[in-house]
């Protein structure tokens, strides 16, 4: 029974220090940042055919936490301003409306999908607040602010490590534009689409530690 004893005794001294270095020194999560910006231009569906142009930047958060099918669902930030250009006059009837800009800012979820080593396609559904100013021959009305929701899809292609190129597609929608003011076509709904092209740093694998304190 004493043989036992020691012999029992001993096997645990021998696997203590296996078992420390088979134990990892930090626990480790991995996370991907993507930041990017780039030129816009819009299709203003203002009573016509205007296109704004201007800026667009943005910042992508992959946290690759969970089941493998969700590593490539992310959350993107949006700032979008399409004021240049100067305005852009239609005919309507007898008047004549213009739009000389918008400007959009807010954040959703983006999907990726991984198969391809550089080209990466994606689509995206963004909840956002949006500022729009125009001449309806309204006086003292001139600007409206409403939320908007917009889905889009694009890629992204690297060209570096941590450089890539991006083209994107984003199709807004503006709801009941002008319902509190007395003037033609009060209420309606206005779809802004556009294209953007411009270049995304990735910082990847972003690693967050923490250390273990062993008894």
């Amino acid at each position: 029974m004493c043989s036992k004893s020691v012999l029992a005794a001993l096997f645990l001294v021998a696997a203590m220090p296996v078992y420390s270095q088979s134990a990892p020194a930090a626990i480790q999560s991995v996370w991907r940042v993507d930041a990017g910006g780039g030129v816009s231009a819009y299709h203003d569906d203002f009573y016509g055919q205007g296109i704004m142009e201007g800026a667009t930047a943005w910042i992508d958060v992959y946290p690759n936490r969970g089941p493998h099918f969700l590593h490539p669902l992310g959350v993107e930030v949006e700032g979008r301003s399409t004021i240049f250009g100067g305005p852009k006059p239609n005919p309507v009837g007898p008047s004549r409306y213009t739009t000389s800009g918008e400007v959009t800012y807010g954040g959703g979820a983006i999907y990726e999908w991984r198969h391809f080593r550089n080209f990466t396609p994606y689509g995206k559904f963004l909840w956002e607040q949006g500022i729009i100013d125009f001449n309806v021959y309204v006086p003292h009305y001139s600007r409206d602010n409403r939320s908007l929701w917009a889905p889009g899809v694009g890629f992204n292609f690297r060209i570096m490590k941590h450089v890539l190129i991006r083209a994107d597609y984003e199709h807004q929608w503006w709801q009941r534009l002008f319902e509190d003011h007395q003037i033609p076509g009060t209420g309606i709904a206005i779809q802004p689409r556009g294209i953007t092209l411009g270049a995304v740093y990735q910082f990847n694998r972003l690693h967050l530690k923490g250390e273990i304190k062993e008894k």
